[in-house]
């Protein structure tokens, strides 16, 4: 069976194209050899079908700075509410400021949402005071500082493989992939090795170690030893990014969720087990436990929405609103879906 696209990649996957992502969602780094054990076919054949998958711009695999471990960036959610005629304009305009990692157009009672990075409340407030009223055609603006992850794209499982095969594939990781064992002290300072490592691995995640020295200037056993002393410091995390349609997950929503503070933690740790939940944190604002879902149909949307959402201890308030495109993520700008027709 054969799914194809209308994320814009234009690409056509199979079964086993599937399970591959399913194990790179699990170990963005597996080798071949793992990558084959875990999905049942060869080495030969993980290693032609991965090229393909990044080639085609199915699959990215890369490193990301954590800059709440590193304490060099915060993060808050920032929703508008535009003009009709003014919400792809501004979300197009949002999606090349170095601050947002992710920019969506949505149906709901808001237009467009950005994850917005700032290194200071400075920052803050240029982008909030200055820079985001400036967007022409913007109405309104609300804005939801996370101070808590609950679940990140780092550790998303959309159901493509077994359970006990995605805990195996885990288990491999030297990087930090859950939520659960953040580390309690700050890292080390990153030195220039260490930046140099960070940005070539953020181009291209699943480069030897080989080639990463060759990046670098430095030796492979040195950029090893650097890279893994940051992964296991929560410094450096890995990730696959893909889109949820290209998986079979063809509604993507997003979750406002006003929760009782006194279980705050609970419904967050309840939603960050769910296969559906890509990314859930706890918020400040007039919402304070925000996230992104991907399902199959709309059917399962009512479903998670009445059988999960509305079974969530301290429950007050939801909003849910679902992307109409991605125009960014994971820090890339994404081509728009070919119209029918085209």
């Amino acid at each position: 069976m054969q799914n194809r696209s209308g994320d814009g990649t234009g690409a056509s996957l199979d079964e086993l194209d599937r399970q591959i992502i399913g194990a790179l969602l699990a170990h963005p780094r597996a080798t071949h050899a793992q990558i084959g054990e875990a999905v049942f076919t060869s080495e030969a054949t993980v290693s032609r079908r991965i090229p393909r998958l990044i080639r085609s711009g199915a699959v990215r695999v890369i490193g990301v700075l954590d800059g709440e471990t590193t304490r060099r960036a915060r993060s808050l959610f920032v929703r508008l509410r535009c003009r009709p005629d003014a919400a792809s304009r501004s979300a197009e305009h949002l999606a090349r400021w170095q601050e947002c990692g992710s920019v969506k157009l949505l149906t709901g009672s808001f237009d467009c949402l950005a994850e917005v990075s700032y290194t200071s409340n400075d920052h803050l407030l240029q982008l909030m005071f200055e820079q985001l009223p400036g967007l022409d055609g913007v109405l309104a603006i609300w804005s939801n500082q996370v101070i808590r992850r609950f679940a990140t794209p780092h550790n998303w499982s959309p159901s493509l493989l077994p359970a006990d095969v995605v805990d195996r594939l885990r288990s491999q990781r030297v990087d930090r992939w859950n939520e659960q064992a953040a580390p309690a002290e700050v890292p080390p300072r990153l030195v220039r090795l260490d930046e140099m490592i960070i940005a070539s691995l953020g181009a291209d995640g699943r480069q030897s170690w080989q080639q990463l020295a060759e990046r670098c200037s430095a030796s492979p056993a040195t950029v090893r030893r650097r890279a893994e002393a940051m992964m296991v410091a929560g410094s450096l995390r890995m990730r696959t990014v893909v889109e949820p349609s290209l998986v079979g997950l063809a509604v993507n929503a997003f979750i406002f969720l006003s929760i009782h503070p006194t279980q705050l933690g609970q419904a967050g740790e309840l939603l960050a087990a769910h296969p559906a939940v890509l990314m859930i944190a706890a918020t400040t604002g007039d919402r304070n436990l925000c996230g992104e879902i991907a399902l199959e149909s709309d059917g399962a949307l009512y479903e998670f929405l009445s059988g999960t959402i509305g079974q969530l201890p301290g429950l007050q308030h939801a909003d849910v609103a679902v992307a109409l495109r991605s125009v960014k993520r994971a820090g890339m700008i994404r081509p728009p879906a070919p119209r029918t027709g085209d």
